[in-house]
């Protein structure tokens, strides 16, 4: 499963449960109607043990539907909060040397672009998406790589260290640590003439 369809089913659940859990607080409270709120839900043995049970028979459902509504907002949180809550690598300037004048300034998203655009041109890669992470010069690097069906790992492994060190030979950054998502696409990879 992806991460995009866990994140999907895990909001789904989350809002369920928030949902489930306010739904069942606002029933009992009479917002639904008095007349709602006093019609017998379950059987007459459960009922006789809620008779029985007093205030603590009310405590225990509020606790009950607290917990469902805590549960549900911190699948909410969690799922929504993008990227393990790391910050993405904002711009940033080199500083010149002591012979030169000015600075340079950075935008990291051209540099994710680039990354993914040099990635795409390996033969077997349909598509990548590249995230970076962090602050300049520590930098993450998260990538997602669509790849075919018969790709040779090694082969691409090669490829992707070919295409990181020539981005650190133009930018100066050493990425780590690096994390590839590898997902195969249905295809063949292109002819090539040796």
């Amino acid at each position: 499963m992806s991460d995009r369809r866990n994140r999907r089913i895990l909001l789904l659940a989350g809002l369920l449960l928030a949902a489930g859990g306010g739904l069942a607080c606002s029933l009992g409270a009479g917002v639904f109607g008095g007349s709602r709120s006093n019609r017998q839900v379950f059987d007459p043995t459960l009922v006789r043990w809620w008779n029985e049970g007093g205030w603590m028979s009310f405590a225990t459902v509020a606790a009950i539907g607290v917990v469902a509504a805590l549960i549900g907002v911190a699948l909410i949180v969690t799922e929504l909060r993008r990227n393990d809550g790391r910050s993405r690598t904002g711009n940033f300037s080199y500083s010149p040397s002591a012979m030169q004048r000015g600075e340079t300034t950075v935008r990291a998203a051209a540099l994710s672009h680039t990354l993914e655009s040099d990635l795409e041109t390996i033969p077997v890669v349909q598509r990548a998406l590249i995230g970076l992470f962090g602050a300049f010069p520590a930098v993450e690097l998260r990538a997602v790589l669509d790849v075919v069906d018969e790709t040779d790992l090694k082969e691409l492994t090669g490829y992707v260290d070919h295409a990181l060190d020539k981005f650190f030979d133009t930018t100066g950054i050493r990425v780590g640590p690096a994390q590839f998502t590898i997902r195969f696409r249905t295809g063949t990879p292109p002819r090539q003439v040796a």
